[in-house]
C-alpha cells in the first residue's frame, strides 16, 4: 500500500491490481462501489496517519542540488558539486535551470534543444558521479528547467508511485519561468522534489511570491491511481532552484566591501536577504525550512573566474543568494523527521551562478509484515463498523450562505464554510442536483473543494467554494442572462438501516447552501459582435444597445488600447509584447475599459499585455479554426499568397475589419524594428491568440495559422 498526504496512492505501476495486503475491505450489503471505495480510502487514511504504530522507521539520506548553468556547458568535473563527501546518499535529486537559452524559440516553439541539453547533463552526471551505483527514477525537462532523481540500487524496489507535473509561471503564462515536480514513495513514505526558476529582478519580490503561490496552489500531480496530490500533501518536500530572491541592500560598493572583509559580514548580508524576510513574514514558502547560509552569495559571477562580476563597463548586479534548497515536513503525521547534514556551494566556474547542494537524513516508514499490517487494519475497520452500526449521521454548517461580493472576470473569488460531524456516526456527504431538474449539482463556473468527503465523529472539514468566470460564461453574465445566484444541495448518505429510496426522502437529509455574488460586467470574455453594439463601456451608466447601422466598426476598447500604444511611443518600445506588464496596472487598465474612464499612468508593457489578454479572452477568436478548414484544399495547391487571400474572404465583415486593423498595427510596429527589436516571428508567436486552436489538438491547423499570420505580416500588400 502507498498513501501520501491528503491523497491515497494505494496501487501503482509496480503493484496495480494487487490488494492482497488488505484482509478485507470496508463495506456492507447495499453499499455502492463508490461508497465502498470511499470507506476503504478512509481506512487507508487512518492507517497512514498511524504509521508510527505499525511501520518500522528507517533512515533515508537525500542529496539535493541546484545550479543555474546560464545555457553553458562545462568540462569541469561535477564531483565538487555532487560528491562533496565520500558517504553517498540513498537519493540524488538534481535540479538545473537555464540549460538552454531562454529565447522565443526555446520557450514557445521547440522542446528539442532542452531535451538534448538535459540528456547531455544526465550523461555527465551518471558518468562522473553515479558510476553505475544508482537507478534513474525519473528525469524531466521544461524549457530551461531540468530535474532528475536517482536512487541507490539496493533500495530501488522500495520506490513506487512515480509521477510528475510541470507548470509555467513566466511572461503571460509562458514557460520561461516555472517548475518541475517529481514525486514518489519510499516504502510507506511520500516525497516530492520541486525544481523552480522564479521571476528575476531585485524589485520583483511580489512576483516571486506570486510565482510560489501559483505553483503551490495549482500543481496537482496525477498519481498512477488516477487521484491527484498537491505538493504539501506529501510527507516530505524538497524545493530547489534559482528562486531569484535578492538582497534589499542599496549600496553596491558597500556590499562588495562587506563580502571581501575577513571574515565576511554575513550578519549584514543575511538581514538583507529577501527570501528570509518573506518566509519569516509568512508571505512565501510558509512551512518550509532552510539551513543557515554559511557560504557567500552565489550570484552574479564572471563566468570562467572565481570573481563577482563587478566590472564598471558591465551591467553590475547586487550579489545574491539566488540559488536555494529548502524542505517541508508534513506537520500532521507522527514519526517524520528531517535532519540537515550540510548546506554548501561548489566553486565551479562556467556559469554566472555557483551551484548549491544540501544533504539530509530523513525518517522513512518501512512496510511491516503482512500479518502485522492485517492485524492493525482489522482493528481500524472494527472501530469504524461500531460507529456505523450504532449511530445516525448528523452534521452542522458554520454558515448557510456563501457571499462572494464583487466578482471580476477571470479572477477567482472564494469563501469558506466548515462542515462538522456533530453525531456519533461517520458522516458522508456529496452534492446533488435539485430533484426533477437536469442541471448539474454544481454550476460550471463554481468549484467546491472537496465535493465529497467522509468524516469521523467530531471531525470538521473546510469547504472552499470558488467562483471563476472565464470567457466561456462571461458574456452571459455581462448581458444579465446569468447571475451569481445558485443553491448547493449538500446531501448526507444515510447510515446503516436508514436507506432512502426516493429523491424527496433524500432531500430531508440535506443542507442547502446559498451562493451569491455580483459579477462586474467586463468587455473581457465578450464577442466582437456584442462589443460593437455597446454605445459606451459595458459598466457605464450611459451605456445602451446600438442597432446594426449604429454599431461601431471595431470595438472601442480595442481602439483605445491601440491608440494609447500609438500615442505613448509604443512603436519604439524595446521588447514590446515580450516584457511582462505590471499585474496591478493591467487590472487598472481593464477597469478603465469597463467603466469608460481615463487610463491612469501605466507602462507601455502593461498596456501591451492588456491587448494580448483582450484578444486571448474574446468569446470567439477573430479567426476561427473552421475557416482554415474550409480553405484547406488551397493549401499546397497554389501560392501562400493565394491561400491567405482565400482565407481572409471567409471572415465576416466585422471580423475582417478587426483582423485587418490588428495586422495593420503590427505591420506598423515592424517598420520600427530597428528601435523595438521585434521580428515577424516574435509577433506571430505573441498574436497566435487571433486564431482558434485546433479542437482536435492536431498541429497542422496551428501551423497553418502561424504561417498565415506570418504571410500577412510579411507581404507587401496583405489585403
Amino acid at each position: 500500500m502507498r498513501r501520501q498526504g491528503g491523497f491515497l496512492d494505494m496501487k501503482d505501476e509496480k503493484s496495480a491490481g494487487d490488494d492482497s495486503r488488505s484482509p478485507r475491505s470496508v463495506g456492507r450489503g447495499g453499499d455502492s462501489k463508490e461508497q465502498m471505495g470511499e470507506k476503504n480510502a478512509l481506512v487507508d487514511q487512518m492507517m497512514h496517519e498511524q504509521r508510527h504504530k505499525w511501520a518500522k522507521p528507517r533512515d533515508l539520506t537525500v542529496f539535493c542540488a541546484t545550479w543555474n548553468v546560464n545555457a553553458k556547458v562545462t568540462s569541469e568535473s561535477l564531483a565538487p558539486w555532487l560528491k562533496p563527501d565520500e558517504k553517498l546518499p540513498d537519493v540524488f535529486a538534481i535540479g538545473m535551470q537555464e540549460v538552454v537559452e531562454l529565447n522565443a524559440v526555446n520557450i514557445g516553439m521547440s522542446d528539442a534543444n532542452s531535451a538534448k541539453q538535459s540528456s547531455m547533463w544526465e550523461i555527465k552526471i551518471e558518468k562522473e558521479v553515479l558510476q553505475g551505483r544508482y537507478e534513474r527514477i525519473m528525469g524531466k525537462h521544461f524549457v530551461g528547467l531540468m530535474m532528475v532523481v536517482y536512487v541507490k540500487k539496493d533500495i530501488y524496489s522500495a520506490v513506487s508511485g512515480m509521477a510528475y507535473e510541470k507548470i509555467g509561471v513566466g511572461k503571460m503564462g509562458l514557460g520561461n519561468k516555472g517548475a518541475i515536480c517529481i514525486r514518489m514513495n519510499f516504502w510507506e513514505t511520500s516525497v516530492c522534489f520541486v525544481n523552480t526558476h522564479l521571476t528575476a529582478g531585485k524589485s520583483k519580490v511580489m512576483n516571486r511570491n506570486n510565482d510560489f503561490e501559483t505553483i503551490i496552489s495549482k500543481v496537482a500531480i496525477k498519481l498512477p491511481t488516477g487521484l491527484k496530490a498537491m505538493i504539501k500533501d506529501h510527507d516530505y518536500c524538497f524545493w530547489v532552484g534559482d528562486l531569484n530572491y535578492r538582497l534589499n541592500a542599496t549600496d553596491l560598493n558597500d556590499v562588495y566591501k562587506r563580502i571581501r572583509t575577513k571574515p565576511p559580514d554575513m550578519s549584514y548580508l543575511l538581514n538583507s536577504d529577501q527570501l528570509i524576510t518573506e518566509r519569516s513574514a509568512g508571505r512565501a514558502f510558509v512551512g518550509f525550512h532552510e539551513q543557515d547560509l554559511t557560504f557567500l552569495p552565489t550570484y552574479k559571477y564572471l563566468p570562467g573566474t572565481p570573481d563577482y562580476d563587478d566590472r564598471e563597463e558591465g551591467k553590475r548586479r547586487m550579489p545574491a543568494w539566488c540559488d536555494r534548497v529548502q524542505w517541508y515536513q508534513h506537520p500532521k503525521y507522527e514519526g517524520l523527521k528531517v535532519t540537515p547534514q550540510f548546506y554548501k556551494r561548489a566553486e565551479l566556474r562556467c556559469s554566472d551562478h555557483k551551484p548549491v547542494m544540501a544533504k539530509f537524513t530523513t525518517v522513512a516508514m518501512m512496510s511491516p509484515t503482512k500479518q502485522q499490517y492485517d492485524e492493525f487494519r482489522e482493528g481500524v475497520i472494527r472501530k469504524l463498523d461500531v460507529y456505523e452500526n450504532e449511530h445516525i449521521p448528523q452534521v452542522s454548517l458554520s454558515k448557510s450562505t456563501i457571499e462572494f461580493g464583487p466578482v471580476k472576470f477571470d479572477e477567482r473569488s472564494s469563501d469558506t464554510l466548515t462542515i462538522t460531524n456533530t453525531g456519533k456516526a461517520m458522516a458522508e456527504f456529496h452534492f446533488v442536483p435539485l430533484p426533477g431538474t437536469s442541471e448539474p449539482p454544481i454550476k460550471p463556473w463554481v468549484t467546491v473543494d472537496p465535493e465529497s468527503c467522509l468524516l469521523v465523529p467530531g471531525a470538521s472539514k473546510d469547504l472552499l467554494v470558488t467562483a471563476h468566470i472565464t470567457k466561456e460564461h462571461a458574456q452571459a453574465f455581462t448581458k444579465g442572462e446569468e447571475k451569481i445566484d445558485h443553491i448547493l444541495i449538500l446531501q448526507l448518505r444515510p447510515g446503516r438501516g436508514a436507506r432512502t429510496k426516493k429523491d424527496t426522502e433524500g432531500m430531508m437529509n440535506s443542507k442547502f447552501i446559498s451562493v451569491n455574488g455580483r459579477y462586474m460586467a467586463s468587455c473581457f470574455g465578450c464577442s466582437l459582435e456584442h462589443l460593437v453594439k455597446q454605445s459606451k463601456a459595458v459598466r457605464s451608466p450611459q451605456n445602451s444597445l446600438l442597432n446594426e447601422k449604429q454599431a461601431y466598426k471595431i470595438p472601442k476598447e480595442l481602439w483605445r488600447i491601440v491608440d494609447h500604444l500609438y500615442r505613448r511611443g509604443g512603436l519604439y518600445e524595446v521588447d514590446l509584447f515580450n516584457t511582462e506588464g505590471d499585474p496591478e496596472q493591467v487590472a487598472e487598465i481593464i477597469e478603465c475599459l469597463d467603466t469608460d474612464t481615463e487610463f491612469e499612468q501605466c507602462t507601455i508593457h502593461s498596456m501591451a499585455e492588456t491587448l494580448i489578454r483582450f484578444l486571448r479572452n474574446l468569446k470567439e477568436p477573430v479567426f476561427s479554426f473552421p475557416i482554415l478548414n474550409q480553405v484547406a484544399e488551397t493549401w499546397g495547391h497554389g501560392s501562400m499568397h493565394v491561400f491567405c487571400k482565400v482565407a481572409l474572404r471567409q471572415l465576416t465583415e466585422l471580423h475582417f475589419r478587426v483582423f485587418v486593423y490588428i495586422v495593420a498595427f503590427l505591420r506598423e510596429i515592424l517598420k520600427h524594428r530597428e528601435h523595438n527589436g521585434l521580428s515577424v516571428e516574435a509577433l506571430v508567436h505573441r498574436f497566435s491568440c487571433l486564431f482558434e486552436k485546433d479542437p482536435l489538438g492536431l498541429d497542422s491547423g496551428e501551423s497553418r495559422a502561424r504561417k498565415l499570420l506570418q504571410c500577412y505580416l510579411s507581404a507587401e500588400n496583405f489585403t
